[in-house]
């Protein structure tokens, strides 16, 4: 076996074929890391939201030609009266930024966003106090009225006295006073609570308001509070597996932003999952820990090229009956060709590893490579950090049995089918075909009934690491390696008996 073994190793790099597809893998990977298409920029609707003081003339004599009578005016003088607070603050000072809060909550609650409004306390006592100037609301009384003004007076001096932690403290405040109010319901208590617990991890971590990397991750941690308060209303209908894996995901995700806060981390410690940070600034580090998840495709192309040819060719060309000539079974053939397959591919995996390590870091720099994998094990829900080619080791490793479950299904359609090219084309859509449509169907419950038993569901053994779960339903790590090991053996018999049938000698 081992002499076989060693034959099919010596056949596989004597191909130019192979280097030639390393070459274009280290050309795919400079390419991808040029265009560095996990870069976000920062979200336009905040960018539009930025006031400008040659627009206050503009809106006052806008005002002065409409109805006072009418919801459009109002409107129009509450926001004139917020742009005139937020423009007599200097550009970049945090209370423009604290204000800006403030507008951003207005404006994805007034369209339906999913985040409330309750950090516009300055929109909310504006209005009121312009409701009752203006008799616009009738409902208003004095005393509404007296509070909003004095409240309002109370942020102003907040800021004009620069005072950013005496803003926060009004903040709470209020916050802790609108959870009196008995008609609340429990899930806006608990909106109220994450409001309350965002302000004081900013007091308790010293968090000024401003336009920095702290205060994206402090942002990012109250989106994803939301996120979870609603994700059972947002996506009904959908299995619960799924839904399951995305709580797992964003409690990760909550967890890494509030580590990143309390250990005033100044850089994006995003990893595998889509980017933590708005405007984050892709680095090596980044790029190394997604490699996997970047150039999988071209793990696969290597390994069905390698496992479709190992045997067409030899099938096509005849060299097989030389093989057949000497006193080794079939079985211990494909076998051979197999293993071979896997060292190749085994070596592949380091090579693309390296050449991401290398040109990641010449591109974006080595210096970020100095800070580890820093994750979320859903097990004891609690932050790891490892380093990153440990890190890498097990995605590899775990992602291993996927390469190998496509090497013996190639070594299978090669036998059966003569064509080289059509037997790895009908491989790739395959593949292609199980990563996106299959997985899109697998959420749908009723489907997942049948999907969860396709090996392309179960083979990749990456998303079980931390103790993550299968957003399939009825997929476990027990079921997967079950179910793999059943189409491991039922092709490694196919393909066995397939040979054995074959006349090699008519070919």
């Amino acid at each position: 076996m081992i002499k076989l073994v060693q034959n099919e190793l010596i056949k596989i790099w004597k191909r130019k074929s192979i280097y030639f597809l390393f070459l274009v893998s280290i050309i795919a990977i400079t390419v991808h890391n040029n265009l560095n298409p996990d870069q976000n920029e920062f979200p336009d609707f905040i960018n539009s939201t930025k006031f400008e003081e040659s627009n206050i003339s503009k809106m006052e004599k806008e005002l002065e030609t409409m109805d006072r009578n009418t919801d459009e005016y109002i409107i129009q003088k509450i926001t004139l009266d917020f742009e005139k607070l937020y423009t007599s603050f200097k550009e970049d000072s945090w209370q423009r930024f604290a204000l800006k809060e403030e507008q951003l909550d207005c404006i994805f609650s007034e369209n339906n966003i999913g985040m409330p409004d309750y950090r516009s306390d300055i929109y909310v006592y504006l209005k009121t106090i312009n409701d009752y100037e203006l008799k616009f609301n009738k409902d208003i009384t004095y005393e509404d009225y007296n509070f909003a003004k004095e409240k309002y007076k109370k942020y102003v001096e907040a800021l004009n006295s620069n005072d950013w932690k005496e803003f926060v403290k009004l903040k709470i405040q209020n916050l802790e006073e609108r959870k009196k109010i008995e008609t609340l319901t429990e899930k806006e208590i608990d909106g109220i609570n994450i409001e309350l617990e965002i302000y004081e991890i900013r007091l308790r971590n010293n968090i000024n308001f401003n336009y920095n990397i702290q205060n994206n991750y402090l942002e990012e941690y109250r989106i994803i509070y939301y996120y979870l308060l609603n994700i059972n209303d947002d996506f009904h209908g959908t299995s619960e597996a799924w839904i399951n894996n995305n709580i797992n995901n964003y409690e990760g995700r909550k967890a890494l932003c509030k580590y990143a806060i309390e250990n005033n981390w100044e850089q994006d410690i995003s990893n595998e999952t889509n980017n933590i940070i708005i405007d984050n600034k892709i680095d090596a580090r980044i790029s190394f820990i997604r490699t996997f998840r970047h150039f999988d495709l071209i793990i696969v192309v290597i390994s069905i090229y390698l496992s479709t040819t190992t045997v067409t060719e030899e099938i096509n060309k005849r060299t097989i009956k030389t093989l057949l000539t000497k006193p080794h079974k079939r079985s211990s053939i494909i076998i051979s060709k197999i293993i071979a397959c896997v060292a190749t591919i085994i070596i592949s995996m380091i090579f693309v590893v390296i050449a991401q390590f290398v040109i990641g870091g010449i591109i974006f720099g080595f210096d970020s490579y100095n800070l580890g994998y820093i994750g979320y094990d859903c097990n004891n829900h609690q932050v790891i950090v490892i380093s990153l080619f440990k890190y890498i080791i097990l995605v590899g490793l775990t992602k291993l049995p996927m390469y190998i479950m496509i090497i013996a299904f190639c070594i299978f359609i090669g036998i059966i089918n003569n064509h080289t090219s059509m037997s790895m084309i009908l491989t790739l859509i395959i593949f292609i075909i199980s990563s996106t449509a299959i997985r899109e169907w697998s959420k749908v419950e009723s489907l997942s009934i049948i999907t969860r038993f396709f090996i392309t569901n179960n083979w990749d053994f990456s998303i079980y690491l931390f103790g993550q779960v299968s957003d399939i339903s009825g997929i476990t790590l027990y079921s997967s390696i079950l179910i793999y090991i059943i189409y491991f053996a039922v092709l490694l018999y196919l393909s066995i008996h397939s040979l054995n049938r074959k006349d090699i000698v008519n070919v």
